[in-house]
């Protein structure tokens, strides 16, 4: 077990550079603050590494890129992104299980020592975009990308064995990395993160179905119901990350598919509906709309959507049925920041009608 009194003195400067970071990350506020989806993920973590508990620390960080890596002092950094794409426990596991890997089998010293890295981190400071500000620093970097091939490969194969002995089902594995190598392949992402690279997906699913074409393991446990309620909020907060950064693409890839919807929250449909407008194609303005009516008859009390229909039938030059979705939004959100904005609309268009 990687302990701080067993560690060389090489060792102990990077788990001192991995400790920084982690402080920098925090400090700069890209840990998402969901304590019911992070304790669950840590659950799982410890489900699969019981004689680590306490030594391999689950963080979720606002990003919706799909991504997740591992820390040499044991931090396991999980993206919005990804866990929104994971359909169950079991693909949780799968990624989690990989990454306690290189914490537990020590690559991160291993790979230092092979390209030959004498320097330490680089000293993070004001990260507004925190995973930018990782890139260039050799410990974060390898985290981030990815290790040596061969290094990977113990992962996979390591991680694996973990996965079929906490009972989890390893027919998961291969597709944990299948449908995000379609979405990266749809969506051409050429993002320079080691799961939003497509030949590094393609390695993992390789290699995951040469184990379980070895193994004799068939079944397990998937949890799916138990997952979707865990991340219902992370699920969100990426389609609102996604929105935020104009990845409009993303969603619609996700949403439009009407079985992959279901799988997301009821609100997702006012996402969906933010998707088009921002596309702003030939026939979008009817698709979201749809969309945000949908979201009102299936989640009546999100306070979103009404605001967004208010706009929308204010453009369509229809101010009463504007002001009646303006009303109910303020009325679901009576402390919304824009309710000042909210209410200068209001306020015009009373005057419009007199």
């Amino acid at each position: 077990m990687p302990e701080r009194a067993g560690l060389s003195q090489q060792e102990t400067g990077i788990w001192h550079d991995a400790e920084d970071l982690d402080h920098a990350l925090e400090k700069s506020g890209a840990i998402y603050p969901d304590a019911a989806a992070t304790q669950y993920a840590q659950r799982v973590m410890d489900r699969l590494y019981p004689e680590f508990n306490g030594h391999i620390h689950v963080l979720i960080l606002r990003t919706p890129t799909l991504n997740a890596f591992a820390l040499p002092n044991g931090s396991v950094y999980l993206h919005l992104g990804m866990l929104a794409r994971l359909d169950n426990e079991a693909e949780l596991a799968t990624v989690l299980a990989h990454e306690g890997v290189h914490f537990t089998n020590r690559h991160s010293l291993k790979q230092h020592e092979n390209i030959k890295i004498t320097a330490g981190l680089l000293q993070v400071t004001a990260m507004t975009v925190p995973i930018a500000g990782l890139i260039g620093m050799p410990i974060a970097s390898s985290a981030i990308y990815g290790y040596s091939r061969d290094l990977e490969r113990e992962a996979d194969a390591v991680g694996y064995r973990r996965l079929v002995r906490a009972g989890y089902d390893p027919s998961q594995a291969s597709k944990t990395f299948e449908h995000l190598a379609a979405e990266v392949k749809a969506l051409e992402i050429d993002e320079p993160f080691f799961f939003a690279s497509h030949p590094r997906l393609m390695e993992r699913i390789e290699s995951f179905q040469q184990l379980s074409n070895a193994s004799p393991q068939h079944g397990g446990y998937l949890g799916v119901d138990e997952y979707r309620a865990a991340m219902r909020g992370v699920k969100l907060a990426s389609l609102e990350s996604d929105l935020a950064r104009q990845r409009y693409k993303s969603v619609l890839l996700v949403l439009e598919n009407e079985t992959v919807r279901r799988q997301y929250p009821p609100e997702a449909n006012y996402y969906l509906g933010e998707a088009y407008r921002q596309r702003s194609n030939a026939g979008d303005d009817a698709r979201a709309e749809r969309a945000y009516r949908e979201a009102v008859e299936m989640a009546p009390q999100f306070a979103p959507t009404y605001r967004a229909l208010g706009i929308y039938h204010l453009k369509k030059v229809d101010p009463s049925t504007a002001r009646a979705y303006f009303k109910r939004y303020l009325a679901l959100a009576p402390n919304a920041p824009d309710r000042a904005y909210i209410e200068a609309y209001f306020t015009q268009l009373l005057q419009e009608a007199h």
